[in-house]
């Protein structure tokens, strides 16, 4: 009975999108999907549990039928379900509310923070950058962390839960008394550099890249995915003077390099402010890059790369940018740094990933 009520309800909504049974379809908002039936897609499930559904939900219910299955005593209405979209959990910590000048993160603080661990030699493994897990099986970063590497070094595993990445021990006793170990996971395939990106350009466009782990990733109150900016809403606000929060295990001190995650926040700027300040190397930004910070000991620093640019609604997160490349001492004023505008990339992200 429920299953018909459903059914009854959603056919009254549904304007139709061409497409039949299981064939791939490209829905309301332009997001790769295929079509099937209700009662079998996710987010459109999601959607009707939501006591208070967003405008944006209810234009995509109203606009993404794409086919019926003659049945009794109902047809069953058929859906374009987006293959790829934002677990009902992204976004959220346990705690509410490379990084120069910040303060020490709690482990709870962002959960879908992560770092990327190298291998050096036969028998030394370092990390040196950032990256932000997406879904299960998916992890965003930078394209520099891995084309720009030694000829010697080669990306090993990623890893979450991580604390302290100066240490070789693999758990860490919480001041709770509570031991909380690391968790690594190898990498499967080779990871996807957007295919625009150019490591001799010294403007850093498309500097992002997607890495697919083997196992699904445990998600725990320590280890969740974060949420990209597929809403409209957050996709067109304006980035000037937007607080955003960036987080890594880089370094936070001249010359002194963390281990610990710490985080800070700073301010959204207009791009001509990073053309200013990158103008002596000829660099002028496109709208596929953020501007941000520029106040003094407030900035991504060396170890950062890859990391997120996030920004919180309502305590949910929505990853912003990717932290790309900035002045060469970090936390200089006047001096903003460079993100990777995620946003631009939906897309590419979107296609990889289904692809896949």
């Amino acid at each position: 009975m429920e299953w018909l009520a459903l059914a009854s309800f959603l056919s009254i909504f549904f304007k139709l999108i061409s497409a039949q049974l299981n064939e791939t379809c490209t829905t309301s908002n332009r997001r790769i999907g295929t079509c099937i039936p209700v009662k079998n897609c996710d987010y459109v499930l999601n959607i009707l549990r939501n006591p208070t559904p967003s405008s944006e939900h209810w234009y995509f219910l109203e606009n993404n039928k794409c086919g019926e299955i003659d049945d009794q005593p109902l047809p069953k209405p058929l859906v374009c379900c987006p293959l790829v979209y934002n677990n009902p959990n992204c976004g959220v910590s346990k705690v509410s509310n490379r990084i120069y000048g910040g303060e020490e993160s709690d482990m709870l603080q962002f959960p879908w923070s992560g770092v990327l661990v190298y291998k050096i030699n036969k028998k030394r493994f370092s990390v040196k950058c950032g990256c932000t897990l997406l879904n299960s099986r998916w992890v965003l970063t930078a394209a520099h962390c891995l084309n720009n590497l030694p000829s010697s070094w080669t990306l090993h595993r990623v890893r979450f839960r991580e604390h302290n990445s100066l240490k070789a021990a693999k758990c860490t006793m919480t001041e709770m008394g509570e031991e909380i170990c690391r968790q690594e996971y190898e990498i499967e395939g080779h990871p996807i550099c957007h295919p625009d990106y150019d490591s001799t350009s010294t403007d850093m466009e498309n500097d992002i890249s997607l890495i697919k782990t083997k196992q699904e990733v445990e998600f725990n109150d320590y280890v969740n995915p974060i949420c990209l900016p597929f809403s409209s809403e957050i996709r067109n606000m304006p980035i000037d003077g937007l607080e955003f929060t960036i987080t890594g295990w880089g370094q936070v001190e001249k010359d002194k390099k963390a281990g610990i995650q710490y985080h800070v926040t700073v301010k959204g700027r207009p791009n001509e402010e990073c053309d200013k300040a990158f103008a002596p190397i000829g660099i002028s930004l496109t709208e596929n890059q953020i501007c941000a910070g520029g106040e003094r000991n407030k900035d991504s620093c060396r170890g950062d790369s890859g990391g997120a640019l996030m920004w919180q609604t309502e305590l949910v997160t929505y990853l912003i940018g990717i932290v790309s490349f900035g002045a060469r001492d970090c936390g200089t004023v006047n001096h903003p740094s460079v993100y990777t505008n995620v946003a631009k990339y939906l897309d590419w992200i979107e296609e990889e990933i289904t692809s896949s």
